[in-house]
C-alpha cells in the first residue's frame, strides 16, 4: 500500500456493514488475557491428567472456544468457555506431570482472529485425605447396647464398613490416674473391639488443646497406637514427633481448621464438596520438613479429616467419598488409616519433623472443694481396688475371692502359725518399714515387709502392752524429736515453725514464712502431746479459722523412721479448696513431681500441678520429699512455699528432708512408702498353706518396680507390669515367690500377644526393660509354691 488512495480504499472496505453488527461488535477488537491454573484434581486411573482451569479476561463475549496444543503442535483438548462474572471460564484435563508448556488458541466474538497464549504449567501436589472416624468407646457401646440383636448386627456392620473406630485416648485428667489404670488407658477401645468387632483406632484423638503427661506416649505406643490427631494450634508445627521417657514415639498430626467431613460438604452435594475440599487444601500444611523440596517431582501430601460424632448421615457421606474416588484419582479419600498408615509413618521418619514432648501446661484452675472431696473419695476407693487386684491371684489359688476384706481374711487363715497375730500386707512395689494401724486400734512399727507381699506379726502377750501417755499441752510439749528430726509447733497458729535434721542441725522452715502446714488466719485452741511406745511422739492440735472453720491436726514424729506424718481434718467452710501452706527454706527450688508411670520437673514457680504420689523440692540446702495422700494439687512459689489444695475432711501428708542426693527412684520409693499398710487379724490354726513372710513375685535388681500384678483379662494366668527406674536399658530376672508359673510371654499394655516369649531361667524368666520403660509379661500355669 504505497499511496493515499489505496489506503482509503482498504479502510472503507473494513468498515462495510458496521452499522448492521451487534453492539458488542461495534467496539475496538478485544485484547484478551488467558490464564491457566492447574488444580489439585487428577483423573483416574493413574492421576497423570490434571484438571486445568482457564480464566479469560478482557473479553465481553458470552462464550468462546479454546484449543490447547503441546510444543509439537499436537492437540491436547478443546473446551468451550462460558461467562462467569467478569471472565470466561473453561476446564480441560491435561497431562502436566513434571511440568510442561502448552499453547492456547482462543476464538470468541469480538476477538480478532485467533488469540494465542503460552502457559507454563506445573502440577499441584497429589493429596491423600485420610478420613478417620474416631469415636469414644463408651458412646459406641451405649448406641449399640440400646439396639436389639438383629439391629445391633446391622449397625455394627455399617460402622465397620464406614471405618468407625474406638478412640484409645478416652480418659479425662490422665495425670490423676494411677499407674496401671493409666497404662491401660486404651482398654475401653480394646474391649469395644472384643465385644462388638469395631476396631480400636491406631490413631488416638486428643480433644481440645489440653496437655498430656510425657508418659502418655509410653502408654499409647505400648498399646499399639502410632499417631495422635490433635486440634490445630497457632505457632505449633502441624507435624511433630512426640517422645516418651522410654524412647517410644508417636506422630502428632494437627487436624487443620474445619477438618471434619460435614464442614467439608460430604453430606451436602457433589459440587459443594468439590469446592470446599479444594479451598481447604489450599491452606493444609504438607508433611515435609521446613524448606524440603520433594525429590524428582514427587509432589505428594497427606492430611486428615476426623469425624468424632457419627450420625444417620454417615452412610450418605461414605457413599459420597466412594463416588468422589470414582471421579478423581487425586485427591483421594481413604476411609480409615488401613495399610497406608504405615506409609505415612514411614515417610515421616525420613524427613526433619521436629521432635518434642507432648505439651503439658499447668491446669487453668484447681477443682473446687466438692470436686476435690469427691476425688479424694475416689482415690481411696481405687486404693482398695489396687490392693484387691494384687492379692486376687493368690486368693484365687487358695480357692477364695470376694471383696478386699474377705480376700485378706482368706490369706490370714492360711498363715502357718498356731499363734494369733496380724497379717500386714504391703501392696506397693518396694520392701518397706512403716507404722501400721492394727485391728485393735494400736499403732506399731512393722519392719521389712516385702514389696507386693506380707509379713505376719504375733500378738503381744496380754498385759504387757505399754499404753500411750497423753500429757496436757504446756510450752515444752510443743517440741517433738526422733532419731532423724526435731520439730516445734507455733503456740499461736499451730503450724510447724521449726523442722531441724538432727545430724547436721539444718533448719528447713523459712524464717519469714508462716511455717509448715499453716492455715491462713488459724489460731491454736488446744494442744495435746502423746508418746507412743516403740513408735514416737504425736502432737494433736485443734485450730480455728473464721474463714475455714474448725481444724484438727495430728503431727507424728517417729523414733526410728526418717519422715514425719501430718493428718488434717477440716470442716472447710465455703466452696473453695482448703489451702495448707508449707514455707520451706530456699528460694527458686527445682521441682519434680510424679505423673503416672514417670515424673516431670521444672524450676519454681510452678502452678496448679497434679502430683500422683510424690513431689520434691531441691535447692542448694538439700531436698524436701513431699507426699500429699489426699491432696494431689499443689503450687510451688518462687520463695520455696508449697501451697497444697486439699478436700474437706481428711488430708494426709508425709514429709522427709535430707541433704543426701535424691533421685527419682528414691522419690518413687518414698511416694509408694506413704501408702498405708493393710492389715487383717489372723487367729492361728496351724494348718495353713502359706509361710509367715513372703512376696508374690520378686525381681533381682534394684531400681525396677513391679507396678502391678493382675489376673489376665481372659481369666487365664496373670499379667505383671515392670518398670525400669534408673534410666538404663537392662535385662531383669522376674522370679517366683509365693506363686510359681509354667511359662511366660510378652504382651502389650492391653494384653495383646506380642509374639515373643520371655527367656526362661531356673525359677523365673529374663525380661529386657528399656530405660524408664514399662514391659508387660503374661504368666501362665500359675500355682502356689510348694503345691
Amino acid at each position: 500500500m504505497t499511496d493515499r488512495r489505496g489506503f482509503l480504499s482498504a479502510l472503507s472496505g473494513t468498515l462495510t456493514g458496521v452499522a448492521t453488527l451487534p453492539g458488542w461488535a461495534r467496539v475496538r477488537p478485544a485484547r484478551p488475557r488467558v490464564e491457566a491454573e492447574p488444580t489439585v484434581f487428577r483423573a483416574n486411573p493413574d492421576g497423570r491428567l490434571t484438571l486445568v482451569r482457564f480464566l479469560i479476561s478482557g473479553v465481553e463475549a458470552p462464550a468462546g472456544r479454546l484449543r490447547v496444543y503441546d510444543r509439537r503442535r499436537q492437540l491436547l483438548g478443546t473446551a468451550g468457555v462460558i461467562r462467569s462474572g467478569d471472565t470466561l471460564y473453561g476446564e480441560l484435563w491435561l497431562p502436566v506431570e513434571g511440568g510442561t508448556t502448552v499453547r492456547s488458541e482462543l476464538e470468541a466474538p469480538g476477538v480478532s482472529g485467533i488469540h494465542r497464549s503460552d502457559h507454563r504449567l506445573r502440577p499441584r501436589r497429589r493429596w491423600t485425605i485420610y478420613w478417620l472416624t474416631v469415636i469414644e468407646p463408651a458412646q459406641l457401646a451405649r448406641v449399640l447396647g440400646e439396639l436389639g440383636p438383629l439391629e445391633r448386627g446391622v449397625q455394627t456392620a455399617a460402622f465397620v464398613d464406614a471405618g468407625v473406630m474406638g478412640n484409645p485416648l478416652t480418659a479425662d485428667a490422665l495425670d490423676l490416674l494411677d499407674h496401671i489404670e493409666f497404662l491401660r488407658v486404651s482398654l475401653p477401645a480394646r474391649d469395644l473391639e472384643l465385644d462388638h468387632g469395631i476396631p480400636a483406632s491406631p490413631v488416638a484423638m486428643l480433644h481440645g488443646n489440653e496437655g498430656l503427661p510425657a508418659t502418655a506416649v509410653l502408654a499409647l505406643a505400648g498399646s499399639g497406637v502410632s499417631c495422635v490427631a490433635r486440634e490445630w494450634r497457632s505457632g505449633v508445627p502441624p507435624f511433630e514427633w512426640w517422645t516418651g521417657p522410654d524412647g517410644s514415639r508417636l506422630l502428632s498430626v494437627a487436624i487443620p481448621p474445619d477438618g471434619d467431613p460435614r464442614t467439608l460438604g460430604f453430606a451436602v452435594s457433589r459440587n459443594e464438596m468439590t469446592h470446599r475440599i479444594e479451598r481447604w487444601l489450599e491452606t493444609t500444611p504438607l508433611l515435609l520438613a521446613p524448606g524440603e523440596v520433594p525429590p524428582r517431582g514427587d509432589d505428594e501430601g497427606v492430611t486428615f479429616v476426623v469425624d468424632t460424632g457419627p450420625d444417620a448421615s454417615i452412610a450418605s457421606m461414605l457413599a459420597a467419598a466412594r463416588e468422589w474416588n470414582q471421579r478423581f484419582a487425586y485427591p483421594r479419600i481413604v476411609v480409615g488409616p488401613g495399610n497406608d498408615r504405615q506409609a505415612i509413618i514411614g515417610r515421616a521418619r525420613g524427613v526433619g519433623i521436629p521432635t518434642t514432648r507432648p505439651p503439658s501446661p499447668p491446669r487453668a484452675d484447681v477443682p473446687d472443694l466438692a470436686a476435690l472431696t469427691a476425688l479424694a473419695a475416689g482415690r481411696e476407693a481405687a486404693r482398695g481396688a489396687r490392693v484387691n487386684q494384687v492379692v486376687r491371684p493368690l486368693t484365687a489359688l487358695l480357692g477364695s475371692g470376694g471383696p478386699e476384706a474377705d480376700a485378706l481374711a482368706a490369706i490370714a487363715r492360711e498363715i502357718t502359725t498356731e499363734l494369733p497375730g496380724t497379717l500386714v500386707l504391703n501392696s506397693t512395689p518396694f520392701h518397706r518399714s512403716d507404722a501400721a494401724l492394727l485391728p485393735d486400734g494400736s499403732v506399731r512399727v512393722v519392719t521389712d515387709v516385702p514389696g507386693l507381699g506380707y509379713a505376719f506379726l504375733v500378738d503381744a502377750p496380754r498385759g504387757t502392752d505399754q499404753l500411750a501417755e497423753v500429757v496436757p499441752a504446756r510450752p515444752p510439749y510443743t517440741v517433738a524429736a526422733g532419731e532423724y528430726v526435731r520439730l516445734q509447733l507455733d503456740p499461736l497458729s499451730g503450724a510447724i515453725r521449726s523442722l531441724v535434721t538432727r545430724d547436721d542441725d539444718s533448719e528447713w522452715v523459712a524464717a519469714d514464712g508462716d511455717g509448715l502446714n499453716a492455715v491462713p488466719g488459724a489460731n491454736l485452741e488446744k494442744l495435746e502431746r502423746e508418746t507412743i511406745p516403740g513408735v514416737g511422739v504425736r502432737l494433736t492440735v485443734r485450730r480455728w479459722s473464721h474463714a475455714r472453720g474448725e481444724l484438727r491436726t495430728t503431727v507424728t514424729v517417729y523414733e526410728a523412721l526418717p519422715w514425719i506424718d501430718i493428718e488434717n481434718d477440716a470442716a472447710a467452710l465455703g466452696t473453695r479448696a482448703m489451702e495448707y501452706l508449707f514455707g520451706f527454706s530456699g528460694s527458686e527450688p527445682q521441682v519434680a513431681w510424679e505423673v503416672p508411670a514417670g515424673h516431670e520437673d521444672a524450676r519454681a514457680p510452678v502452678h496448679r500441678i497434679a502430683h500422683l504420689r510424690w513431689l520434691t523440692l531441691r535447692n542448694q540446702t538439700g531436698t524436701v520429699l513431699f507426699r500429699g495422700h489426699d491432696a494431689p494439687f499443689a503450687s510451688v512459689l518462687g520463695d520455696g512455699t508449697l501451697r497444697s489444695f486439699a478436700p474437706r475432711g481428711r488430708a494426709r501428708y508425709r514429709l522427709q528432708v535430707t541433704t543426701d542426693p535424691v533421685g527419682p527412684p528414691t522419690a518413687a520409693r518414698f511416694g509408694w512408702g506413704a501408702e498405708p499398710f493393710v492389715v487383717a487379724p489372723a487367729v492361728g490354726t496351724g494348718g495353713g498353706r502359706l509361710p509367715r513372710h513372703g512376696a508374690l513375685l520378686v525381681v533381682d535388681q534394684p531400681g525396677v518396680a513391679i507396678l502391678g500384678i493382675k489376673p489376665a483379662d481372659d481369666g487365664e494366668g496373670v499379667v505383671v507390669y515392670l518398670q525400669e527406674l534408673l534410666g538404663s536399658s537392662r535385662f531383669v530376672s522376674l522370679g517366683t515367690g509365693l506363686i510359681t508359673f509354667a511359662s511366660a510371654r510378652l504382651v502389650d499394655l492391653v494384653e495383646r500377644d506380642r509374639g515373643q516369649g520371655a527367656t526362661s531361667v531356673p525359677h523365673g524368666v529374663i525380661v529386657q526393660l528399656p530405660a524408664w520403660g514399662v514391659t508387660a509379661v503374661r504368666l501362665d500355669g500359675i500355682a502356689l509354691r510348694g503345691t
